[in-house]
């Protein structure tokens, strides 16, 4: 198998989020990346957090907030693009009334079955 819909995807229902693995879990996995969509909740924040050993990249497609990335406030709009480099505290923050949606991609794979 080399694809996986929605339908298909490991579900994770976290603080402030829902978070929908594509790439990455029994049904379809990666030696290199980590790949899903994440749903933050309307006025809602992830806590803030660090990867030590990984790389991430979210893709804004849909709603409205603020990442903080060590410090640099970068605005989440609907095609943005922000990368959180390996060891910086980063935290999303959705500030609209509707759903945040964005894509993410780990590198090296993460394992998110155990994330706060």
């Amino acid at each position: 198998m080399y694809s996986l819909h929605k339908s298909e995807a490991t579900v994770l229902d976290l603080p402030a989020r829902i978070v929908n693995v594509f790439v990455g879990n029994e049904k379809l996995s990666s030696d290199r990346m980590t790949v899903g969509l994440t749903e933050v909740h309307p006025k809602t924040a992830m806590d803030p957090h660090v990867h030590e050993d990984k790389e991430e990249i979210i893709f804004v497609i849909e709603g409205y907030g603020e990442a903080d990335v060590g410090g640099s406030i970068e605005i989440l709009e609907p095609y943005t693009a922000v990368k959180f480099p390996i060891g910086v505290k980063h935290q999303v923050v959705n500030k609209g009334r509707n759903i945040l949606k964005f894509v993410f991609v780990f590198n090296p794979p993460i394992d998110l079955s155990t994330a706060k």
